[in-house]
């Protein structure tokens, strides 16, 4: 039995994340708590949670990953930055009024340690991760996961990586199989080493 924790993203809640929570119900129990708070506060609030896996969304994806990075447990993003400064850099390029735009300045507000806090930063200590990220994505660059990626294995991690096509930040109704079929295979695959 498989014990995960779903973190939802920013401006979301559990009920959103239930096509993430879905897929991992099938391998044990499935923890969906509230989780509007910042990336640092984040991660201290994952911490104290009992978890063979963890799986975010989004911001919630940059906790699950730093979260899983400190306890050495597995970890699946979902259109997750890697990068907060990069990310904010290409949200200010967006106009006003748009929500890339009201996120850059949440972006602007935030304390220096928030934007350093990053999943690349941990990149040595993710043994074991899945990333999925849309190729259409308009809120977190695909290259984010790309990166990550490329840095988990070349530090001797796991990482294995799915672009799906058309997906957008926040995957709709008829990328929900898509998105159940990894997460399934990617979990039966690597049980033997759960």
């Amino acid at each position: 039995m498989m014990k995960s924790l779903v973190i939802h993203g920013k401006n979301s809640s559990p009920e959103k994340v239930e096509w993430l929570a879905k897929p991992l119900r099938k391998f044990g129990e499935v923890i969906v708590p509230e989780f509007e708070i910042e990336a640092k506060e984040g991660v201290e609030k994952a911490l104290t949670y009992d978890f063979d896996c963890i799986a975010g969304h989004s911001r919630g994806g940059l906790i699950a990953l730093i979260a899983a990075a400190l306890k050495g447990k597995w970890a699946i993003a979902v259109s997750a930055p890697s990068d907060r400064r990069k990310q904010k850099e290409y949200l200010s390029k967006f106009p006003p009024g748009t929500v890339q735009y009201n996120i850059y300045q949440d972006l602007m507000k935030m304390p220096e340690y928030e934007l350093e806090y990053s999943s690349l930063s941990y990149a040595d200590r993710l043994k074991k991760v899945l990333l999925i990220h849309g190729e259409d994505d308009e809120m977190v660059l695909k290259e984010h996961s790309i990166t990550l990626c490329d840095t988990i294995k070349r530090m001797g991690g796991d990482c294995e990586l799915h672009i799906i096509p058309k997906m957008k930040h926040t995957p709709l109704g008829q990328q929900y199989q898509t998105i159940w079929s990894i997460i399934e295979d990617w979990i039966k695959r690597n049980s033997s080493s759960f």
